[in-house]
């Protein structure tokens, strides 16, 4: 039952991150666009997408393969941002789900209609395109799919092989937010948090 409960909580979470995440970045991008109407914005934005794509595809990847001991250490240590390393690591599943897939499906996405807005500007911008639209069509979308493949593969090299590295400035990142805005954003309360990181351990 308690099993249950805790996975319509990471679906409901899934669901109402991804809505909100989708909302935010769509507006925005779209009142860029409209306000800029600019060839070089649009490809800066689209870069920019990509990027962050791959960004958040690196920090999937190295929650789930981050030890979780060496960050204990310096959690006890009182290392800045160790314990909120630790929390991520021990939720690994469901900070894969958010970077991996949420954020991933989102910006991917995002690309695509970025892509095809840029198609258009050209178009736009050099009518000579006009009759070999599909062939621009094609160029672009396999120019942002290539640079997308590319950049995940080398992150995922580097997330894979330094992990805790990768994670542990998450955590700290994380910390300094907490530290300037006041919020708590992950830090679990200490009568449940312990025992539900040692339940996922030992699940």
């Amino acid at each position: 039952m308690v099993r249950k409960r805790k996975s319509w909580k990471h679906l409901s979470l899934v669901f109402i991150g991804s809505f909100l995440i989708a909302a935010i970045v769509g507006i925005g991008s779209e009142l860029l666009m409209r306000k800029t109407a600019s060839l070089w914005v649009a490809l800066i934005l689209l870069m920019t997408v990509i990027g962050v794509h791959i960004f958040f595809d690196v920090i999937g990847i190295a929650a789930t393969a981050a030890q979780e001991a060496p960050h204990h250490a310096r959690a006890a240590n009182r290392v800045k941002g160790a314990k909120q390393t630790v929390y991520l690591v021990r939720h690994a599943d469901l900070v894969a789900n958010m970077a991996n897939d949420v954020v991933g499906d989102v910006t991917g996405t995002l690309s695509g209609v970025l892509a095809a807005a840029i198609v258009i500007d050209i178009v736009r911008l050099y009518p000579f395109f006009g009759t070999k639209e599909i062939w621009v069509t094609t160029i672009i979308l396999a120019l942002v799919a290539s640079i997308t493949v590319t950049g995940k593969a080398m992150g995922k090299s580097l997330a894979i092989q330094e992990a805790d590295k990768v994670i542990a400035w998450v955590g700290s990142a994380i910390a300094a937010f907490e530290q300037i805005t006041g919020w708590n954003l992950i830090g679990p309360k200490k009568r449940g948090g312990k025992k539900d990181g040692a339940t996922r351990k030992n699940s």
